[in-house]
């Protein structure tokens, strides 16, 4: 689990009622279980591992007075010497302005080095930036490639975006079946967005047979953590016994929920 999380973002396709993932980059890395002082010193000696994790102690203030530009610092000594992750961290900095001016295609330059060592974020990262155009030129087949093989290398958010392009023939053929394929690889990993796009394709059984029990709980997956466009599908569900047990009760407070989910 990353140590710091930026804040999520979300957009969504209301014309198709389909929804991307999209997240910042965040900074990824494990508690060290070397002493601060052993990787202090090793770090100085010129480990390139050492120096990722003396970085990710700055970064988070762990046993060091926080430090965004040490930390920055230390991740280029350990990236140029060509450490995957410290090559994706340098370039989350950069793309979030942490600890270093923002700069998307010094970002993307790192990113890029990491994934030519196939790390699964900065795959996800490069092909984001190529999507929306982000330092560099927008190339949604390019974006499909790279978000492929960071899908097929476990990363949720990537799968659930690969799906999008499917399902709506953005940068590869339209194919609603590998869509709907794609959205269960990351829902089943727990990205309520590919939840909610799933349930919408077996709703309307689109890539998949049409099944309306499992649209409702793969819904209910979704209005469980919150998702306040799945709490309204899930009501009208309810409200008219469509796929579900008809529970007007239960609609309504559905409802409710969205609301106040949307308020947030």
């Amino acid at each position: 689990m990353p140590l710091s999380r930026l804040n999520r973002l979300v957009m969504l396709c209301l014309c198709a009622g389909i929804s991307v993932a999209y997240a910042a980059p965040s900074i990824k890395g494990d508690r060290s279980t070397v002493s601060l002082a052993q990787t202090r010193l090793e770090a100085q000696r010129g480990s390139p591992e050492a120096q990722y994790n003396f970085a990710i102690f700055y970064y988070n203030g762990d046993g060091l007075v926080r430090n965004r530009t040490k930390a920055a610092e230390w991740f280029t000594k350990s990236a140029k010497q060509g450490l995957d992750r410290a090559q994706y961290n340098l370039g989350a900095l950069y793309f979030s302005g942490l600890g270093v001016e923002r700069d998307y295609k010094v970002a993307n330059t790192w990113f890029r080095l990491a994934a030519e060592q196939n790390y699964p974020p900065a795959l996800y990262a490069l092909g984001m930036s190529y999507y929306e155009g982000k330092g560099l030129p927008q190339d949604r087949r390019k974006a499909a490639e790279l978000l492929t093989r960071a899908a097929k290398r476990g990363s949720a958010l990537a799968q659930n975006n690969l799906g999008l392009m499917y399902d709506q023939g953005v940068g590869v053929p339209q194919d609603k079946g590998k869509a709907a394929d794609w959205y269960e690889e990351a829902a089943d990993q727990g990205v309520v967005e590919a939840q909610f796009n799933l349930a919408q394709m077996y709703y309307n059984g689109e890539g998949v047979r049409q099944n309306r029990r499992k649209a409702a709980r793969w819904f209910e997956q979704a209005a469980n953590q919150g998702y306040a466009k799945a709490m309204s599908r899930l009501g009208d569900m309810y409200l008219t016994g469509d796929g579900v047990e008809q529970d007007i009760d239960r609609a309504r407070t559905l409802y409710k929920q969205a609301g106040a989910a949307e308020q947030r």
